[in-house]
């Protein structure tokens, strides 16, 4: 089974960090399920986390790379390692270590709406799912506000922002790319040329 494998920055790594051999034992928590009915495993998972004592492990399969619960856990002091076995699933090993193989500089944001951003190869990401409108776009209209003349903007939301797109022309961007996986609409912002 071929794998691309990511340490908790996101970039391919050298080799997996000396604690995975022990979180191979670990059952993982299969989370797609709990997508595939629509249903936010955040609680779920942060419930799972609660149980764990310092050098403890969390496993969880997803069907993408779960970044920012990643970034949140590693606020937390979760080292995390991943793997993409196959199109559909990631397995991401969690270790809470003090964050140790952690990227030091990665942090997560947290604006006056609620929403996390960071900032990854691809640009300045924005997570807006589980605000209660108008603070989705609040927040991501203040962020392109902010952001370079070149940046990418990549939202994460649980639908496609229909009222979006007038505002986001209004201020000269637009909706570059999307992708759409359960309860995660990913779309790419960049200014109009």
């Amino acid at each position: 089974m071929a794998a691309d494998m990511v340490n908790g920055s996101g970039e391919k790594a050298g080799g997996p960090p000396e604690w995975l051999s022990q979180a191979l034992d670990c059952l993982p928590m299969d989370v797609r399920p709990l997508l595939l009915e629509g249903i936010d495993p955040f609680a779920a998972v942060m419930e799972a986390v609660a149980g764990i004592e310092f050098g403890g492990f969390l496993v969880i399969d997803a069907p993408f790379n779960p970044s920012p619960l990643r970034r949140i856990l590693a606020a937390r002091g979760f080292s995390s390692y991943g793997r993409k076995l196959n199109a559909g699933q990631w397995r991401v090993f969690f270790h809470l270590d003090g964050g140790e193989d952690w990227e030091s500089d990665a942090e997560v944001d947290v604006g006056p709406e609620g929403a996390m951003s960071w900032r990854e190869e691809d640009g300045v990401h924005i997570d807006v799912r589980k605000l209660a409108p108008p603070n989705p776009m609040l927040a991501i209209l203040r962020l392109i506000e902010s952001v370079g003349p070149h940046e990418v903007v990549v939202v994460h939301h649980e639908r496609e922002p229909h009222f979006l797109i007038p505002e986001l022309a209004e201020r000269g961007w637009r909706i570059a790319r999307t992708s759409s996986e359960v309860v995660n609409v990913r779309l790419w912002l960049e200014r109009m040329s």
